[in-house]
């Protein structure tokens, strides 16, 4: 999944989390699902923010490879149950650990698949429906996310506006 489709996908996924939490939608909890939803991917020097990472990601994928340890639920359990137990209320690690799940849910879907009992498994997670990075499959998903999104976001505006 590119980078956009990534951040759009999660920004949704982490809407409904927090609906289903009553959380406030605040723009710590919204920055941690948009660097969350990046996260994964500093396993990659030619992703997004794998070209930000001043070399990180090439060691890490020197190590790893592309969508190991960091696209794993193993890794995101060690890191996050954690964090959430240190920091605990943080409106930013609550989203910071979604955005993180949502990218790896949406990386099971792709064609190349995650294996997300890594390193335990390298069987990737079979799924009914795949997509193919960059292709149609992934522009429908990345526009029909924008659309709900803006959708929300206009009825979340209007309530907000008329409780003024």
């Amino acid at each position: 999944m590119k980078y956009s489709t990534h951040i759009a996908t999660s920004l949704l996924f982490g809407y409904g989390i927090a609906s289903l939490l009553s959380a406030p939608l605040s723009a710590a909890y919204c920055g941690g699902v948009v660097l969350g939803s990046l996260l994964p991917d500093i396993d990659h020097p030619n992703s997004y923010i794998g070209r930000r990472s001043f070399g990180l990601a090439n060691i890490i994928y020197n190590l790893c490879g592309h969508r190991g340890i960091t696209h794993s639920l193993i890794m995101w359990i060690l890191i996050f149950f954690p964090a959430m137990v240190l920091f605990h209320p943080n409106l930013f690690v609550l989203g910071l650990t979604i955005g993180y799940f949502a990218h790896i849910l949406g990386d099971c879907f792709s064609v190349s698949g995650v294996a997300v009992l890594y390193p335990f498994s390298q069987e990737k997670l079979p799924v009914p429906i795949t997509y193919k990075t960059g292709g149609f499959g992934e522009t429908l998903i990345f526009i029909i996310t924008c659309i709900t999104l803006l959708w929300i976001l206009y009825f979340n505006l209007q309530y907000l506006l008329s409780t003024w």
